[in-house]
Parts: C-alpha cells; structure tokens; sequence
C-alpha cells in the first residue's frame, strides 16, 4: 500500500515543508489503512462460505460425524469471515465504489476534528486525507481556506491517472497531487511573510 512504502514520510515531509514555503496554509497529511470496518460484508463472507461447507457435508459421499457440525461450521465461518476481513482488495472487491466514498468522507470529516486542523490562528488549515484500502484521497480545508479558495479548483485536483483521478497508485502519483494543491494555495493564499509553521509537516500515518 501507498501508505507502508519506505519511503513516504520522508518524501511528504519535504513536500509539506515546500509548498508552505510559498503559502500561508498549513497542510495535515493524515494516512490511514481504512476509512470503514466492513464487518458486515466479511460476516456474510463467512456465513456464505458456512453455507458451503454444510452443502458439501449433507450431499458428499463422505461421511462426517452430526455432532461435529455445530462447533465446525462456525469455527469455518468466523475464521472465513476474518480472513476476509484481513485482505483490504477483497473488501474493495466485494463494496461498492459509493460505500467507499462514503466512508472516507465520513472519516475526513472526523479526522478534521481529531487532528484539530482548525487550530491555526487564522484558520488556514488544509486536510489532505488518504484511505489505503478504498484508494482514495479526500481534502477538508478550514473556514479560511474556504473563503479564499473556489471549491473548483480542489474539485479539479487530479491524484492519480485520468481513468481513476482521485486515486493515487503510487508515491509518485501522490507527490504529484501534493504539488497541484501547492499550486492552488500558492495562488490563492499566498505567502505573506506572517506565517509561521503552527503544525509539524510529517504525516501522520495510523496504523
């Protein structure tokens, strides 16, 4: 994932520091593994594959013992079920793309509190929120960006390549999205000499 590799603190950190070199915005860079649990889809996963199993034993020219049953088509199920849950392409596979920009919608919003990006005194905070398994990149900015910033030119911010532009597949891709919005800020909010670093630059990478 985008998030494990190596080399991604280092690079957003230097990246973070470049672009508020050049405007009075200050950037949270928040990435996070996923933005939904979706239990529920690995629990029907297991219940599904429960399914199966107990198909197999009641038709299989096999026999098996009845008192078994009841302790190992749960034990089949529940373990299904957290395999799934462990493997974030097969959730991707299995949600749809709008419950996915839903949840990370939903947890930009909370991350916008929980990282107090409305903190800074002139309310100039940008949150640039990245979920892993949904692939996806959502932005939050403050009261005072939004009073400055036309909401065109976030929507026109591209993180990945023209058939998936709001995901980045790659520290390139990212890298690159990074620099477009330190394009907008710079034009938009430029640097005016008062500005100093109220939040550290390094992303915050939750595990």
């Amino acid at each position: 994932m985008l998030r494990t590799d190596t080399r991604f603190a280092d690079a957003v950190e230097t990246a973070v520091g470049r672009i508020e070199d050049q405007t009075d915005a200050e950037l949270v860079i928040v990435a996070a593994p996923r933005s939904g649990r979706y239990t529920d889809i690995a629990a029907a996963l297991g219940a599904a594959f429960a399914w199966v199993v107990l198909l197999i034993v009641l038709f299989s020219p096999w026999q098996f013992s009845p008192s078994l049953i009841p302790i190992e088509l749960p034990l089949v199920g529940l373990l299904a079920a957290w395999a799934a849950h462990k493997r974030p392409g097969l959730l991707r596979l299995l949600t749809t793309s709008t419950r996915r920009e839903r949840q990370v919608e939903e947890a930009a919003d909370a991350t916008f509190h929980q990282e107090v990006v409305h903190g800074t005194h002139h309310r100039t905070g940008l949150l640039i929120y990245l979920s892993s398994l949904e692939g996806r990149v959502s932005l939050r900015p403050d009261l005072g960006l939004d009073a400055r910033v036309p909401r065109a030119a976030w929507n026109g911010l591209c993180w990945g390549d023209k058939a998936n532009p709001r995901a980045p597949t790659d520290l390139e891709h990212f890298l690159a999205g990074l620099d477009a919005v330190g394009t907008v800020l710079a034009q938009y909010v430029p640097a005016t000499g008062d500005n100093p670093n109220e939040i550290p630059d390094a992303p915050r990478i939750r595990s």
